[in-house]
């Protein structure tokens, strides 16, 4: 928590009571001290005396917005939900309190509100019970110096209120008194307040607050029918239980449940929500956090992005290390994530919905929210990593985990002759294939509650890179190895000979050199179609050259010197007879073009075996597959009462791969296996 994002406190505030004018009410904003939380218990924030008494000096009280509800943390306050105006705001030196006067405006809502506070003002002085309606404020803070050895966090001074909104279940000391408007506006201190709470004092409390020399029949007004009363009466019933079950937190379609429903008494209401409340958490015992369940308060059309979308936006800039787009919150990191999503500031491990302002939010949300996340900068980061197998290997994407089989037509050789009016003759063709079977690679990342509680940022912002890493050495090794398998000979195939083998025609044993460079070409140019015996030649041509670290240089050496380099090295004279393997005019060109067929493999330990491949657009010759896409995918695995987060305060973050390798037909490679 900086100081660029608002806090909001529902536990200072108290309402006091109705002013003269019938849609104005004094109340007791905030207080100095130790703030609790929804729960009841000290929170770890303190707000200073000086703080207030500087604030009402600069005028930060007056006329403020007064909105039904808060709007969530990465959403603005909506025009819909504005009631009312605070002013006439002054500062109680000896309560240490913020003293003033919410009026409320002539909208519909504005005097839906003014009727509930009139109401709740009137029940509370009947001694009846209420629900607990108050106020609660949203600021800027400045923070003051943090003391090493306490969590406490100071408020020394405030730089902006946002909004004093009016909720349900401030959380702590709110408190309403009987309509001021009665007793001629004569202004009620907080001793005298009555709590928002039935109590065997509340009869006691309302007497005392009566004044004493209060002649009868001083109201000039005439009194209203009983028929009026009791319509006025019953709406405002009514009115009441549509708020507080608006403000309940149970999903859309429990609270029109309970909205068709008739009331006697508040309690009846309370009793309905808690079943209700109980009902859902017998279908879905969602307790422990797996990184929040808060409906939307009201039925709302939202223009944009969603608070959800725009708290996925902010983490993404956090895990990739920038500032988020315009108009996005950043996050000071996953701390204040996991507070924003669970509501558990305590970090017990147990999800605490009443806490919860964004919508949609539930136990999972966390979990799956830092997938997505992951898996955008996941893909993008391995698809940065060279891949240095792509310029030889077919890629494709599959639809299903079948075995995949590699097909190589062939047979047709020459197309024959058509004379002129005859038939055309069927073609005879032969294939035959190779088969390649799935792989699952994968495992899971823990985001441990201690890692989150220590806000380890950096820890979660490495975990992408180090996935795609991992990723890209696990494909890489499986390509690498049907170079190196059964000592160089390469996976058995389909006719039961290893991939490279003299009976293939592919197999040498000769150091690389330019001499060597021009046999292998010779062998894979006299390579035979499948079932016709014709000679491929040029579609088997070898395009890449495949060498270790330790080859390189000579690799580069063959392909881009403009004369044989070998021949000088012989002689001592030169220049030798002109390369015709090196392509380009310039001796940049030459390079250019040898580089981007020299192809290092930093996996192959032996120093001195190399090999060759075709072009894999004129004839495949090695396959890759992909199922579920072609880079490695996160998703969240985890059970609200099972598995590592309820057993090891783990977060599990599970990375999978599916992928099939293997050779498509020998005749496009080539192996020198030198001893």
């Amino acid at each position: 928590m900086n100081e660029t994002q608002p806090i909001t406190l529902s536990q200072a505030t108290v309402l006091l009571g109705a002013a003269q004018a019938p849609n104005a009410f004094e109340c007791r904003f905030v207080r100095a001290g130790r703030v609790r939380t929804a729960a009841g218990e000290l929170s770890d924030i303190e707000i200073e005396a000086q703080a207030l008494q500087e604030a009402v000096a600069l005028g930060l009280f007056e006329g403020r917005a007064v909105f039904i509800d808060h709007a969530s943390p990465l959403q603005s306050p909506s025009l819909r939900n504005l009631v009312g105006v605070t002013e006439l705001a002054v500062y109680d030196a000896e309560e240490q309190a913020v003293h003033g006067r919410l009026r409320l405006y002539e909208t519909h809502d504005g005097k839906a509100m003014q009727a509930l506070l009139t109401r709740l003002l009137e029940d509370v002085q009947a001694g009846r019970p209420v629900p607990d309606v108050g106020l609660s404020l949203t600021f800027y803070p400045r923070w003051g110096k943090r003391d090493p050895h306490s969590n406490l966090r100071r408020v020394v001074g405030i730089r902006q209120i946002e909004s004093v909104d009016l909720v349900f279940q401030p959380a702590a000391d709110g408190r309403v008194l009987e309509s001021l408007s009665q007793q001629k506006g004569t202004f009620m201190s907080a001793e005298e307040s009555i709590p928002l709470t039935s109590s065997p004092a509340v009869e006691e409390a309302t007497a005392l607050a009566k004044p004493a020399d209060s002649p009868a029949g001083q109201d000039s007004q005439p009194d209203p029918s009983p028929a009026t009363m009791q319509d006025w009466s019953q709406a405002l019933s009514a009115s009441a239980a549509a708020f507080m079950i608006a403000n309940s937190g149970l999903p859309a379609a429990a609270r029109q449940k309970l909205l068709a429903q008739r009331y006697r008494t508040p309690s009846e209401v309370v009793d309905a929500i808690e079943k209700e409340r109980a009902y859902l958490a017998s279908l879905a015992q969602e307790e422990v956090i797996q990184i929040g369940n808060t409906p939307p308060r009201q039925a709302q059309i939202t223009v944009g992005a969603s608070g959800l979308e725009r708290l996925e936006q902010a983490l993404e800039a956090l895990i990739r290390g920038v500032r988020p787009p315009s108009g996005v919150q950043p996050l000071s990191g996953i701390r204040e994530l996991y507070n924003l999503l669970s509501g558990d500031y305590e970090m017990t491990g147990v999800f605490q919905p009443q806490r919860v302002y964004l919508a949609n939010v539930n136990s999972s949300t966390m979990a799956n929210l830092v997938a997505n996340v992951m898996n955008k900068v996941l893909a993008q980061e391995f698809s940065e990593y060279p891949q240095w197998w792509q310029p030889f290997v077919t890629q494709m994407d599959f639809n299903s985990l079948q075995d995949i089989r590699w097909i190589t037509l062939g047979g047709v050789g020459e197309l024959p002759t058509v004379p002129e009016g005859a038939a055309y003759t069927e073609l005879n063709w032969g294939d035959k294939y190779e088969t390649a079977s799935f792989v699952k690679k994968g495992g899971y990342l823990g985001i441990t509650i201690e890692a989150i509680d220590k806000d380890d940022t950096n820890r979660l912002r490495a975990a992408p890179r180090a996935l795609a890493q991992a990723a890209w050495l696990t494909v890489g090794k499986a390509i690498s190895h049907i170079f190196t398998a059964n000592n160089g000979g390469g996976p058995t195939l389909s006719d039961g000979l290893p991939l490279f083998h003299a009976s293939h025609g592919n197999l040498g044993s000769t150091a690389l050199s330019y001499s060597s460079w021009v046999a292998a070409r010779n062998a894979m140019r006299k390579q035979s179609e499948v079932g016709s015996g014709e000679r491929l030649g040029f579609l088997t041509a070898p395009r890449f050259l495949l060498v270790p670290p330790d080859l390189e240089v000579t690799a580069l050496q063959i392909l881009a010197s403009a004369h044989d380099y070998s021949y000088t090295l012989a002689n001592g004279l030169g220049p030798g007879p002109i390369n015709v393997f090196s392509e380009g005019e310039t001796a940049d060109l030459r390079l250019r073009s040898a580089r981007e067929r020299v192809v290092v493999v930093d996996l192959w330990s032996d120093a001195n075996d190399w090999a060759a491949v075709a072009d894999p657009r004129l004839y495949p010759s090695i396959g890759l597959g992909y199922r579920y896409g072609r880079a490695p995918e996160i998703y969240s695995v985890s059970s609200p009462t099972a598995g590592l987060m309820f057993s090891n305060d783990v977060m599990p973050i599970k990375v999978r791969f599916f992928f099939a390798v293997g050779p498509v037909d020998y005749r496009g490679l080539y192996k020198a296996n030198v001893s």
